[in-house]
C-alpha cells in the first residue's frame, strides 16, 4: 500500500503546486505587458482567453499522450518545458523593450499577438499533466469520476492558494522578474520530482467487477452531449465569475480584495464541486440533478444580492470579512454545483480504462473552451448589452437548455415540476429587472453606471461609477466644481494662463468630465484633451450631464499609459492631471517611475503635472511611494490637500505637485477674472516627519504594489460612497 500511496501522493502534489504557479504567472502577464499595450478591458480578456486556450489545447493534446506514452515522461517533460516558457514570459518583454518592435502594430491587434505568444505557450505545456495525471490516478473504469474530480480539485484549490499568493505575498515582496524566476525554479523542480517516479502502475490493477450502471464498454453519455454540457456549464461558471466582480462593486466597491475575494470563493466553489462531482459519479440522474440545483443556485444569486444589499447585511463588519462573507454567501453555491458537472461527464463517458486519458483531456478541453468563449463574450459583449443581473439568469436559461436536450430521458416529474418552477421564476426575473427598476443608466464593459440627482441639491446631478460617486456636476453650470481637487486643477489653469493665454491640457480620466468643461469655459483658448478609458462614460456625460460638443474638448477612448508614451507629442502639454482614481486607489502602472518620465517628455519646461490619490497623510504608503517616485524625475515635488486643516490620521484627498518649476505661492484670478481657489500646502515639517516614518518605497514597472499599499486604508474602511 505504501509503494502506491506514495507516489500517488507525490503526483497530487505536483498538480497542486504546478496549478498553483501557473495562477501566478496569469497574475503578473499583465505587469509584464502593460508598458506595451495598457491596463485595458481588451488586455486582460486577452491575457486570460490566450491562457485558457493553451489550457484547452494542452488537455486535448495531453490526453492523448497519456494513453500513448509512459506518463511519467510526460509529466517530467511538460513541467520542464513550462519552467522554460515561463523564463520566456521575461525574455519576451526584454526584448520589446530593448528594440520597440511592438510599435509597428497598432494597439488592438498588438493586445492580441502580444497576449498570445506571452500566455499560450505556458498555459499549453503546463496543461498537458492534467489528463496524465488523471490517467496516473485511476485504478478502474468505475473510478474515472472519481480519480477525475480529485485532479481537478487538486488543480483548483492549487489556483486558489496562487491567487492569494500573488496577490498578498509575491508582489508586495518581490519584483515581478523575480517572481517569475521562482516559478519557473519551482516548476523545475517539479519537474525532476516527477522524473524520479516509478515506471510500474501507480495505483491497483483494474477491478474485475463492473457496476451495473456501468457495465464496461458502453457509455453512457454520448460524447457530443458531454461536451455540450461542459462547454455550456464552463461557459456560464466564466460568465459568473466576471459578473461577480461588476455586483459586489455595488456594495463594497473595487479593490485587491473584491478582486481575490471573488476569485477565492469561486475557486474554492469549483474545487469542492470538483472533489464532490467525482464522489457522487455514477448515473446521468445525478448529473442532471446537479444542473438543475445549478440553475436554483443561479437564482439564489440574485436572491441573496438584493434581499441582502435592501436588509444591510453584514454592514458593520470590517471591510474584508465583509467581502467574503458576501461572495460566500451569494456565490459559493453556483460554483459548487458547476464544479460537479465535469467529473461526472468524464465518468458517463469513459468506456475502457485504456482511453481515459483522452476522453478526460478531450472533456477538460471542451470545458476550459467553454471558458474562453465566456470570458471574451461576457468582457467585450453581454455586460454591456445584456447587463449583469440577465446574465445570471441567462445562465440559468442557457443550463436549463442543454439540460432539456441531453438528458432528456432522466426528466422524471419532480424533476421537472423543479425545472419548470425555475424557468417560471427566471422570466419573471427578467421582467421586473428592468433598468428603470435598477436605476441603472448603462452598463459598459468597465462600469455600472447611474446618474442620480444628489440627494441635498436636486440641481446637481452624481454620476456614480460601481459603488463610487466620480463626479457631481450641475447641467446648466458648466463651471461648478464641487471637489477640492478639481477647483485646485483650475486654479493651476490660471496660473499657467498668466504667461500663456493658449495652454494646452491632458486630463487622464475623464469621469463627468467637470474639470475639462469648466477649464473650456473659463478659458476658451486653451486646448484639452482628454483620455477616458470607458466611451461610455463619454456618452454618458453628452447625453445626461449636459456636456457641449460646442466646447470641443478632445476624448481619447484608451489607457492613459498608451496615449502619453504612443500619441502624445514632446513637450506639448502645459498641465497634465492624473484623475484616473477608481475607488481608493489609482491604476499601478500610471504611477511607476517609468510613466512619470514619459509625462515629463510631453510636458513643457514649465510644465506642471497633478496626481490625485485618496490615503492617510500619516500612516498612509501609496502617497509617500508615489511622492518618493515623483522626486526621481522632477524637481520639484509638494502634497496639495482639499482642506486647509490637517488630518493626520483621516483618509484624505491628496494632490501631488510635480514640476520642474517650484510651487507658484499666491493664487492668481481665474482666466476670465473671478476669483481662484486656495490651494493648501502640506508644510514641509510635516511632510518630512510623515515621510520618515517608513523606508522610501519606489514604484517601477517591476514593482508597484499600489492596492497592497492602500491596504491598511481599505481594511479600516466601510465601503466608498464618495471620494
Amino acid at each position: 500500500m505504501a509503494t502506491t500511496t506514495r507516489p500517488v501522493l507525490i503526483v497530487s502534489a505536483i498538480v497542486f503546486l504546478a496549478n498553483a504557479g501557473l495562477l501566478v504567472l496569469q497574475l503578473v502577464a499583465g505587469r509584464l505587458l502593460v508598458p506595451f499595450i495598457g491596463s485595458s478591458l481588451e488586455t486582460w480578456t486577452a491575457i486570460i482567453g490566450f491562457f485558457l486556450l493553451g489550457i484547452a489545447l494542452g488537455n486535448a493534446v495531453g490526453g492523448r499522450l497519456a494513453d500513448r506514452a509512459n506518463s511519467r515522461h510526460t509529466l517530467a517533460l511538460a513541467l520542464l518545458a513550462g519552467s522554460v516558457t515561463s523564463l520566456g514570459m521575461i525574455g519576451w518583454p526584454a526584448l520589446l523593450n530593448a528594440t520597440g518592435w511592438h510599435q509597428l502594430l497598432v494597439l488592438q491587434p498588438r493586445i492580441f499577438v502580444l497576449s498570445f505568444v506571452e500566455c499560450f505557450p505556458t498555459g499549453f505545456v503546463l496543461s498537458l499533466l492534467t489528463p496524465t495525471a488523471i490517467k496516473l490516478g485511476l485504478p478502474n473504469r468505475e473510478a474515472a469520476g472519481r480519480a477525475a474530480g480529485r485532479v481537478f480539485a487538486l488543480g483548483t484549490l492549487g489556483c486558489l492558494i496562487g491567487n492569494y499568493l500573488a496577490g498578498f505575498g509575491l508582489i508586495p515582496g518581490l519584483t515581478i522578474n523575480a517572481i517569475v524566476y521562482s516559478t519557473a525554479g519551482v516548476f523545475a523542480v517539479l519537474a525532476l520530482l516527477a522524473g524520479l517516479l516509478p515506471t510500474r502502475e501507480l495505483m491497483a490493477p483494474p477491478s474485475p467487477i463492473a457496476t451495473p450502471a456501468a457495465p464496461v464498454g458502453k457509455v453512457i453519455l454520448p460524447m457530443p452531449s458531454a461536451i455540450a454540457i461542459v462547454f455550456v456549464c464552463s461557459f456560464c461558471g466564466m460568465a459568473i465569475e466576471l459578473t461577480a466582480t461588476r455586483m459586489l462593486a455595488q456594495i463594497v466597491g473595487v479593490s485587491l480584495y473584491t478582486w481575490t475575494g471573488v476569485i477565492g470563493v469561486m475557486l474554492a466553489g469549483t474545487a469542492c464541486g470538483n472533489w464532490l462531482g467525482g464522489r457522487i459519479a455514477s448515473s446521468p440522474a445525478r448529473l442532471a440533478w446537479c444542473m438543475l440545483l445549478a440553475i436554483v443556485a443561479g437564482l439564489h444569486v440574485l436572491t441573496i444580492f438584493f434581499a441582502g444589499s435592501q436588509a444591510g447585511w453584514f454592514e458593520n463588519w470590517p471591510m474584508v470579512t465583509r467581502i467574503l462573507a458576501w461572495t460566500f454567501s451569494i456565490f459559493f453555491p453556483l460554483m459548487l454545483m458547476l464544479g460537479t458537472i465535469s467529473p461526472q461527464v468524464i465518468r458517463l463517458s469513459v468506456h475502457d480504462v485504456a482511453h481515459v486519458g483522452r476522453t478526460a483531456g478531450r472533456i477538460y478541453a471542451w470545458s476550459t473552451a467553454g471558458a474562453i468563449v465566456g470570458t471574451f463574450a461576457t468582457g467585450i459583449v453581454l455586460l454591456s448589452t445584456v447587463g449583469m443581473y440577465r446574465l445570471v439568469l441567462g445562465s440559468g436559461v442557457l443550463i436549463a437548455l442543454v439540460l432539456i436536450l441531453t438528458l432528456r430521458e432522466q426528466l422524471t416529474r419532480p424533476l421537472f415540476c423543479t425545472l419548470s418552477t425555475a424557468l417560471g421564476l427566471t422570466i419573471g426575473g427578467f421582467l421586473v429587472l428592468t433598468p428603470a427598476k435598477t436605476q441603472i443608466t448603462a452598463e459598459t464593459n468597465y462600469f455600472t453606471l447611474r446618474v442620480l440627482v444628489d440627494p441635498v441639491n436636486p440641481k446637481l446631478l452624481r454620476l456614480q461609477q460601481d459603488l463610487l460617486v466620480h463626479s457631481v456636476v450641475d447641467p446648466e453650470n458648466p463651471t461648478f466644481l464641487y471637489y477640492p481637487h478639481e477647483k485646485v486643477q483650475l486654479q493651476f489653469l490660471a496660473q499657467i494662463a498668466t504667461y500663456n493665454p493658449k495652454p494646452a491640457v491632458l486630463v487622464i480620466g475623464g469621469g463627468g468630465y467637470t474639470f475639462p468643461r469648466a477649464a473650456k469655459t473659463h478659458l476658451p483658448t486653451c486646448t484639452m484633451d482628454v483620455v477616458e478609458i470607458d466611451p461610455g462614460v463619454t456618452r454618458i456625460s453628452y447625453s445626461h450631464l449636459g456636456l457641449n460638443p460646442a466646447l470641443g474638448i478632445r476624448s481619447f477612448h484608451q489607457d492613459g499609459r498608451q496615449f502619453v508614451t504612443e500619441q502624445a507629442k514632446g513637450e506639448h502639454y502645459d498641465l497634465i492631471t492624473l484623475d484616473a482614481v477608481n475607488d481608493l486607489s489609482v491604476p499601478a502602472h500610471l504611477l511607476t517611475m517609468e510613466f512619470n518620465a514619459a509625462v515629463k517628455q510631453t510636458l513643457k519646461p514649465k510644465g506642471i503635472y497633478l496626481v490625485t490619490l485618496i490615503d492617510t497623510p500619516e500612516t498612509g504608503h501609496l502617497w509617500k511611494a508615489s511622492f518618493h517616485t515623483l522626486r526621481q524625475t522632477f524637481t520639484h515635488v509638494e502634497v496639495l490637500m482639499g482642506e486647509p486643516l490637517l488630518k493626520p490620521l483621516e483618509r484624505t484627498l491628496m494632490i501631488l505637485y510635480a514640476s520642474d518649476v517650484p510651487l507658484a505661492t499666491t493664487p492668481p484670478l481665474l482666466p476670465d477674472g473671478q476669483p481662484g481657489y486656495s490651494v493648501h500646502t502640506m508644510t514641509e515639517i510635516d511632510r518630512e516627519r510623515f515621510l520618515a516614518s517608513e523606508r522610501s518605497i519606489l514604484l517601477s514597472d517591476q514593482y508597484a504594489p499600489v492596492d497592497n499599499l492602500m491596504a491598511e486604508v481599505f481594511r479600516a474602511s466601510k465601503a466608498t460612497q464618495e471620494r
